[in-house]
């Protein structure tokens, strides 16, 4: 073979090589960030009075005054084990809380308490969402990586309705507390593809449904994200998540729904190795 064509060869080889080592891994060996999420969020209940009747479906931005966007400090630290990185672990958690204060312009029953029209009401939420997750790549080229797994995510739901009305001439005072936490493990596939040195996205999607047990219901997780790496270490990731849950409780104090429903953009600061 002619040198010139071997010098040739070399080169090109040697060039590929260097791309090849600048381009970013679709799977990092260690990560964490932070940042914030700009949610729209939607809730529906329902609390069932002790005796069995139905309570009222309740949304708590169009019935109760609550804000249906709000932001919040989200957090996401994981990464992958093997010397090929096809197995990674992942968690983040995020959380919000909101309080309101309204003149009720319907009648709600609400557990044992039938909340009259113009009943003064002050009422607070507090949110708190975490998640974990394992991911197995049984595709992992070096520069895009696809992979099943299992994830859990648990929902802390914190509610205090307080009200005050004058019935009958007299004043009358109304008060409901739920406190909920569940786990809702969940099937997941992920997808990232390495796009260049400094530019990477990723997909992922959850699904679970539980039918049986005193809660019942599903759950669903989506998220897409595109990352950028202006340095070494560095970078940022812009997501949009959608999160959505329902779930029938039956428990020995209440029945009921609870349907919460997260959607919106984030942006973190990541720092990679």
């Amino acid at each position: 073979m002619p040198r010139p064509v071997v010098l040739c060869l070399l080169l090109a080889a040697t060039s590929f090589t260097a791309v090849a080592q600048d381009t970013l891994p679709p799977v990092d060996r260690f990560y964490v960030g932070a940042g914030r999420y700009w949610a729209d969020h939607d809730l529906d209940t329902r609390w069932d009075a002790s005796d069995g009747a139905m309570g009222t479906h309740v949304n708590f931005q169009r019935d109760l005054g609550f804000v249906d966007r709000q932001d919040a400090l989200v957090w996401n630290i994981g990464g992958s084990l093997g010397e090929e990185r096809r197995h990674k672990v992942d968690a983040f958690g995020y959380d919000y809380d909101d309080d309101t204060t309204r003149l009720l312009d319907r009648t709600l029953q609400i557990g044992d308490n039938a909340y009259p029209v113009d009943a003064d009401l002050a009422g607070t939420l507090d949110l708190k969402i975490t998640g974990v997750s394992y991911t197995w790549f049984f595709h992992h080229d070096g520069q895009r990586a696809f992979g099943m797994g299992l994830g859990a995510m648990r929902y802390d739901v914190d509610i205090d309705l307080d009200a005050t009305a004058v019935v009958a001439g007299a004043p009358v005072a109304y008060a409901n507390t739920l406190s909920e936490d569940e786990w809702a493990p969940m099937l997941r596939a992920e997808y990232a593809h390495a796009l260049s040195a400094h530019w990477r996205w990723g997909a992922s999607l959850a699904y679970t449904k539980k039918t049986g047990g005193n809660v019942t219901g599903d759950a669903r997780d989506v998220q897409v994200r595109l990352e950028y790496f202006p340095w070494q270490h560095v970078g940022f990731s812009l997501r949009y998540n959608y999160n959505d849950v329902d779930l029938d409780f039956e428990r020995t104090r209440f029945d009921g729904n609870l349907n919460l429903n997260n959607r919106g953009p984030q942006l973190l600061a990541l720092l990679r190795f």
